[in-house]
């Protein structure tokens, strides 16, 4: 197998992100318009997985204007066949060492039913000795339509010149 090349996302990858996406339950489908906007506004902090010219990860993620020391990672997905080979860690560690020097902190939200992205976020906070919390954040009833509430996951702060030994 060839290598798992990491890059800023393309506008012209949007369509092949939008069906990685959708092909990752649980996570939320969102329009094909949406993955366009991510890949022309946000690609510093966004990222993709590629093998063969084939997008098998992707990570969206942005630095919100009331946490600016913040990288928000709103959505990670990874193709089935590429599933625990590290993808999915190295699609944060790129998305976190893209960002200025003032980020140190990663924050996610996640389903009390999603073990597997919580499990995976506590050991990315292990492995950078970074603190690790979770809160409510979003309810069922803010959420409607039967989703489940989300948690928010803060990871921090980050020492990043570990990014490089730990990847």
């Amino acid at each position: 197998m060839t290598s798992i090349i990491f890059r800023e996302p393309l506008v012209s990858d949007a369509n092949s992100i939008w069906n990685l996406v959708t092909s990752n339950k649980p996570l939320d489908e969102n329009s094909k318009y949406l993955y366009v906007l991510l890949c022309h506004q946000f690609s510093k902090t966004c990222v993709v997985a590629e093998h063969d010219s084939k997008i098998v990860g992707f990570l969206s993620g942005f630095i919100s204007p009331k946490n600016p020391d913040t990288l928000f990672v709103w959505q990670a997905a990874v193709d089935d066949k590429f599933r625990n080979k590290g993808i999915a860690k190295e699609l944060v560690f790129k998305a976190l060492s893209q960002t200025e020097p003032s980020v140190r902190f990663v924050e996610a939200t996640v389903t009390p039913s999603n073990k597997a992205s919580l499990k995976f976020l506590q050991n990315f906070a292990s492995q950078l000795d970074a603190n690790f919390t979770k809160m409510p954040l979003f309810s069922t009833e803010i959420l409607g339509n039967g989703h489940e509430p989300e948690d928010l996951v803060r990871i921090g702060p980050v020492q990043k010149n570990l990014l490089e030994v730990t990847a």
